[in-house]
């Protein structure tokens, strides 16, 4: 392969017993000026310009030459474009590379993503025939994702299923039908004596999820991030290569940074406060003080958007609070609730036009008449009250 690009190999674990059974190879371009380059950049370039044969060629060519030379008989898996696959002479591309590096052929997992059954042919069918009688294994990547169907599984002779990272992240939310597809994409693959790996598994609630489901193999930050070729010959010189998992207990969403006023309805009041970040599954807010650990409001983040909180931790006037329905990607960069309200509908409900509010900390009742304030206080007030009091 040409110096600039590296291969890096990321663990593939039993997901019982934590012992390392194969790796993935990752390919990364190291530019002489912008440095590592990820490979979701640069492959969708090698694929229009038609680099892309050379380049699967090359990471096949050397992932079986690494893996031959590993002191432990362990799988190496690499990726498989559908250009690659549609080529007649890619089976003895695999031959070739098998017999330059001596590595016996049961040790090759080539993932072949669903790409390859959208011209499908009878020559596909025979090109599936010549790899399975090399002896090497097949894998269908990213199932479950875009246009998968049924109808692979039926006609293509894989050992492995790979559940894509996606039904992985947030398969632990209790409002999400993750769980029962990652459960059903598992019986289907112990029905037709498949073994399966979860992708993209980071955290501790993650694992214990698709080992509860009986996922056979695991790949993810859980256990490791891609290591480069050295690392990686060092870590499997180990007898019976284990790796304890580590990470956080559960899936941290990301948190995007923010500073604008939203509502916080309570009762018959509502509160301006400020909205310091969210995530998919909560928010901080700051604004209020002497919230106990519990309360719930409705949070008003404007043109209909309504979502139930409840206050997780209250230190100060800054509250960390849990959405009951997470959020989800508006398509923009950000997030929004999953429904929403019509402003008539909210005003004619009694809850009239909250920007005309009087500011932090303001309570409206029916038809925006002034009640008096509940037993918390927006911090607003809590100093004017201060200041009445040493002002007499």
């Amino acid at each position: 392969m040409s110096g600039d690009f590296e291969i890096l190999y990321q663990p593939l674990v039993s997901s019982t017993s934590n012992q390392v059974s194969g790796a993935e190879a990752l390919i990364r371009w190291n530019h002489p000026e912008q440095g590592r380059i990820s490979p979701a950049l640069f492959i969708p370039i090698a694929e229009e310009c038609n680099l892309i044969g050379r380049v699967g060629e090359g990471v096949l060519r050397q992932a079986c030459a690494d893996a031959a030379a590993w002191t432990a008989p362990l799988r190496v898996a690499v990726n498989v474009s559908p250009t690659q696959f549609d080529d007649p002479g890619f089976p003895l591309v695999v031959t070739q590379a098998l017999s330059a590096s001596g590595l016996a052929p049961r040790r090759l997992e080539l993932e072949i993503t669903k790409g390859v059954f959208l011209a499908e042919s009878s020559a596909t069918d025979e090109t599936f025939k010549a790899l399975k009688k090399l002896g090497v294994r097949l894998a269908l990547d990213d199932f479950g994702t875009g246009y998968s169907s049924l109808a692979y599984l039926k006609t293509a002779p894989f050992d492995k299923i790979k559940i894509d990272r996606s039904f992985v992240r947030g398969a632990t939310a209790d409002d999400v039908r993750n769980r029962a597809i990652i459960c059903a994409i598992v019986s289907l693959a112990n029905a037709l004596e498949m073994e399966t790996t979860a992708e993209g598994v980071e955290t501790f609630d993650q694992l214990d999820l698709v080992r509860e489901l009986g996922v056979s193999h695991v790949q993810g930050y859980i256990y490791y991030a891609p290591l480069e070729k050295a690392e990686f010959v060092t870590q499997a010189e180990q007898a019976d290569w284990g790796i304890e998992p580590s990470g956080y207990a559960r899936q941290r969403y990301e948190r995007i940074k923010m500073y604008r006023k939203i509502g916080a309805i309570r009762e018959d009041h509502y509160y301006t406060v400020m909205l310091r970040n969210m995530s998919q599954t909560g928010a901080l807010i700051e604004g209020l003080i002497d919230v106990s650990v519990g309360t719930q409001f409705v949070l008003d983040f404007g043109e209909g958007q309504l979502e139930v909180a409840t206050v997780r931790r209250s230190p100060g006037a800054v509250q960390g609070v849990k959405f009951e329905n997470s959020l989800v990607r508006d398509g923009d960069g950000g997030l929004c609730t999953r429904s929403r309200i019509s402003p008539f509908l909210l005003i004619a409900a009694g809850l009239p036009d909250y920007s005309a509010s009087t500011g932090p900390g303001a309570v409206i009742g029916e038809r925006g008449s002034k009640v008096s304030l509940p037993t918390f206080l927006s911090a607003t007030d809590r100093r004017a009250i201060i200041r009445m009091g040493e002002e007499r």
